[in-house]
């Protein structure tokens, strides 16, 4: 069983299975950190319609609400991060730090355009990691 988790959340999949398995590889004694992280693009949009940071991630953090309160149903211990920059490079920051023993992501269902297997984020983790990833469809 893992101690600390990495989770990465997108707020705008479903998330279900990721917290399953979650739930699956999880003791008593671990913590789950919740990762979401905040584009260039939405954080320059929020600046220019006039919304501080500040509200835009607490509005995140509200997108985050139904991972917390499934977590808090399977009894899993959890914390929250949400970073401004590129999911890709912030998740394997926050990976490759030395805090984390595995992260768990959803896996985004690829266009029919792009024939990819899995997505660009997932793939880039999982390729660059020094943890075990797990990506769940």
């Amino acid at each position: 069983m893992y101690k600390n988790i990495l989770l990465g959340v997108d707020t705008t999949l479903k998330n279900e299975q990721a917290l399953q398995q979650v739930a699956n590889i999880a003791g008593k004694d671990t913590v789950v950190t919740i990762f979401n992280s905040i584009n260039e693009q939405d954080a320059q949009a929020s600046i220019k319609a006039g919304v501080h940071l500040d509200k835009l991630i607490e509005k995140r953090s509200e997108g985050l609400e139904p991972t917390r309160q499934a977590l808090d149903e399977y009894g899993i211990k959890h914390d929250e991060i949400i970073v401004r920059g590129r999911a890709k490079a912030e998740l394997v920051k926050y990976a490759n730090s030395g805090d984390y023993e595995i992260v768990v992501l959803s896996n985004r269902k690829a266009d029919d355009k792009k024939k990819m297997v899995l997505g660009s984020v997932s793939h880039k983790v999982a390729k660059r990691a020094k943890i075990p990833v797990l990506i769940v469809k």
